[in-house]
């Protein structure tokens, strides 16, 4: 298959995807900002961004799924995605005004980067789901508005663009958004006569409670060190919602911060490493490091409803 055919098959799932180019669904420009490739047969784009919903409101979590191709000739195993969020202005009319005397950097929140292994082959194009915390007020003032949201991405370790989208947080009650459920397959019936066997009356076992999501953070952060390869606390009980940072004691190694369940994608722990808990549940994490040798050190996180109390 030939490089230019390769180009034209992209943009034709662009903007089937899209439904346009160089723009969002509701006609509002997007910026796209392309990097320098130090390695050029290495290359992906984000043709289409769509949100789980519409009506997001301050102080839920925003899910936007990136729709990426692979634009170059080498396979892409990695991608890196980081997120920053800048309030263009704000429904609050005391909090508007006071938004014009920040500056650009006070205006802006880093998010986190966000970490995945998807494999996309060179010619195909693969969705990844990145979510993030929005912030419902601050000093008890709505951060209800328009923002700006500027998704940089990097495939196997190389920044290769970036995209500028405008996003709206409605005002109203922070509301527990839960996946809905996929329905269980309807099992076959086998229409073989079977003889008929007396089962043994086993005891119905304790239901595992569902978990609880809650979307507003609760504003606590718990440092945890690793220091000497190892978590310094391996086993901890928080609340929903609680923010856990891990601080990095070694200079001259970075860890990848592992979910043994894959609930949660691959963190990179370098300096420091924040995540919020925002669903009930037991989370074990692994320290991984270079030169490893012999098992990680381990840490299991307990997170429960007021844990605290």
């Amino acid at each position: 298959m030939s490089k230019n055919f390769l180009i034209i098959l992209l943009i034709l799932i662009a903007v089937a995807l899209s439904g346009c180019t160089g723009e969002d669904t509701k006609g509002t420009p997007i910026q796209v900002q392309k990097f320098d490739l130090a390695n050029p047969n290495l290359n992906g784009q984000i043709v289409d961004v769509k949100f789980d919903r519409d009506d997001i409101r301050a102080g839920e979590i925003a899910t936007p799924e990136l729709f990426i191709a692979n634009i170059g000739s080498e396979k892409i195993i990695n991608e890196t995605v980081e997120i920053t969020a800048k309030v263009k202005t704000l429904d609050d009319t005391l909090a508007n005004l006071y938004l014009k005397t920040m500056s650009e950097e006070e205006k802006s929140r880093i998010i986190d980067p966000i970490n995945f292994q998807t494999e996309i082959e060179p010619g195909t194009v693969k969705p990844v789901s990145a979510g993030f915390h929005t912030i419902k007020e601050m000093e008890g003032r709505s951060l209800a508005g328009t923002y700006e949201i500027n998704i940089t991405l990097s495939v196997n370790g190389q920044k290769v663009e970036a995209r500028i989208f405008p996003i709206t947080l409605h005002p109203g009650e922070v509301r527990e958004i839960t996946p809905t459920p996929t329905p269980s397959p309807t099992p076959t019936v086998n229409s073989t006569p079977v003889p008929t066997i007396k089962k043994t009356q086993t005891p119905t076992p304790t239901p595992t409670p569902e978990p609880v999501v809650v979307a507003t953070p609760t504003g606590k952060i718990i440092p945890i060190k690793v220091i000497n390869d190892k978590f310094a606390i391996t086993n901890i009980q928080i609340d929903v919602g609680d923010e856990i940072q891990w601080v990095n004691f070694n200079p001259d190694d970075n860890y990848d911060i592992v979910e043994m369940d894959e609930k949660i994608p691959k963190m990179v722990l370098k300096n420091r490493l924040s995540y919020i808990f925002n669903t009930t549940g037991d989370y074990k994490f692994g320290a991984y490091y270079r030169n490893m040798k012999g098992d990680p050190s381990t840490q299991t996180v307990s997170v429960r409803v007021n844990a605290s109390k």
